[in-house]
């Protein structure tokens, strides 16, 4: 039983029902997807979506997922208009080496994904979709460590030998331990202090994958400026969420295009382009990590944002949820017994989510210094900042694909921050760039 049909939820009943299981999935929306991807944008509503129509992006760790679980889905995807991203397609000199091949992603509007991937679910035999049905509690065994035995929902209840949270950030997870007597998860949030705004525009001409994007550092906020698919485009502003000064000037279209086209650079990306619907706005941006009780009912089974949420600003979700569904269904193809499936999903998180959790509160936290003015300290876990990692992968090859497999969540975070000859290397570019500054200002200093 899966609750909840958005990306995790969806990839999850796929990929398990591909493996042989059989799958029901539970989608609290009501509403059908369209017939056709050009209804999707306009006419598919996902109440329990809110960042349905935001920018969207899938790192290459997703796409390797994909193009292994499920090819045809990749191939459905680029039918409806998305397309794959070679990351390193703009500089063929560095194009030798391990750690190359995997530097794809592939982008287009979460809408299109979604509905996508809800077709290939809604094609398997194994999987029953009941939409318009939201779960409500956890059916369990009594006894010193419960087991899950089904689930309570707005139907009835409904039987299941494993039970898996998809459904979110907002979860009600810990209500449903509490409501059956058992342990709920204890949870840790902490607020990114950061908001977003995206206008979305449209051009008959298209995008392919040639199309770079572009991302600005402004002192004040982040601009990124990410062609998708089939001619749409996303121009996003983030921003901290004090600024109200800054808000205020961002929230209507007139006023975005206008701080969007002072920005050197972006005006001949989107000069073609015409700008489509209102500013969307999100805020509320929390990173959050659920870690499950040691008295968790066995076969309950939390994924995705339901344990591990990271700030989506850094686009990580979508790819993470992928992953998680991949780790689910190989730990099913090992041992399908609750009590083992739990602890071993549980261990398998902890060891690889939770260090994206931490290093997306760490880049949250230096962001949000530099927008203030000011430069976090170097520490045991950041011996240099982000800032001069960019900087330096722009001149350094093979720190360029160091950078580009840690963003793209092929590398772990202590890979790429806690590698002595990557640490080197920056702090040296870092002291070569400081004596080149004093050499400058020097040589423009004024003479008696």
């Amino acid at each position: 039983m899966v609750a909840g049909g958005s990306i995790g939820g969806l990839a999850i009943a796929l990929f398990a029902a591909r493996a042989g299981h059989d799958v029901v999935l539970l989608e609290a929306d009501g509403h059908a997807a369209p017939a056709r991807v050009d209804e999707v944008w306009h006419g598919w509503k996902r109440r329990g979506v809110p960042q349905f129509r935001q920018l969207h992006g899938t790192q290459a760790l997703g796409r390797s997922i994909l193009a292994s679980r499920a090819p045809d889905v990749l191939d459905r995807l680029r039918s409806a208009g998305a397309h794959d991203v070679d990351l390193l397609a703009s500089q063929p000199g560095i194009r030798c080496g391990a750690g190359m091949d995997d530097l794809v992603q592939f982008r287009c509007r979460r809408p299109v994904f979604e509905w996508v991937l809800r077709a290939a679910v809604e094609a398997e035999s194994r999987v029953g979709l009941r939409r318009g049905v939201e779960v409500t509690g956890l059916l369990v065994t009594a006894g010193r460590r419960p087991r899950v035995t089904g689930v309570a929902t707005t139907v009835g209840e409904l039987s299941a030998d494993l039970v898996v949270d998809a459904t979110g950030r907002r979860s009600r997870v810990a209500e449903w331990c509490l409501r059956s007597g058992a342990a709920p998860p204890t949870t840790r949030t902490v607020d990114t202090r950061q908001v977003y705004f995206t206008q979305w525009f449209h051009r008959e001409t298209g995008f392919t994958g040639s199309d770079p994007m572009l991302r600005v550092e402004l002192p004040f906020a982040t601009l990124l400026v990410l062609p998708v698919d089939a001619g749409w485009l996303s121009a996003t502003f983030f921003a901290p969420a004090h600024d109200r000064g800054l808000r205020a000037r961002l929230h209507g279209t007139d006023e975005f295009l206008g701080a969007l086209r002072a920005v050197p650079s972006v005006p001949d990306r989107i000069e073609d382009a015409r700008p489509t619907g209102r500013v969307q706005f999100m805020g509320n941006l929390a990173n959050q990590l659920r870690r499950p009780s040691s008295r968790l009912p066995a076969g309950l089974l939390p994924v995705a944002d339901a344990a591990v949420c990271t700030n989506p600003t850094w686009g990580r979700g979508g790819a993470l949820a992928l992953a998680h569904a991949d780790a689910l269904v190989g730990l099913l193809d090992v041992d399908e017994e609750p009590a083992s499936l739990t602890a071993a999903l549980t261990a398998w998180t902890a060891e690889n989510l939770e260090p994206w959790f931490r290093d997306t509160v760490l880049l949250d936290a230096e962001t949000n210094a530099r927008w203030a003015g000011d430069r976090p300290a170097p520490s045991a876990e950041r011996p240099f900042s982000h800032a001069d990692a960019v900087r330096t992968a722009r001149t350094d090859p093979d720190l360029h694909v160091a950078y580009l497999r840690y963003r793209n969540l092929l590398d772990t975070p202590a890979a790429f921050w806690s590698n002595p000859e990557i640490v080197d290397r920056v702090r040296a570019s870092a002291v070569g760039r400081t004596t080149g500054l004093r050499r400058d200002a020097q040589a423009c200093e004024p003479g008696p």
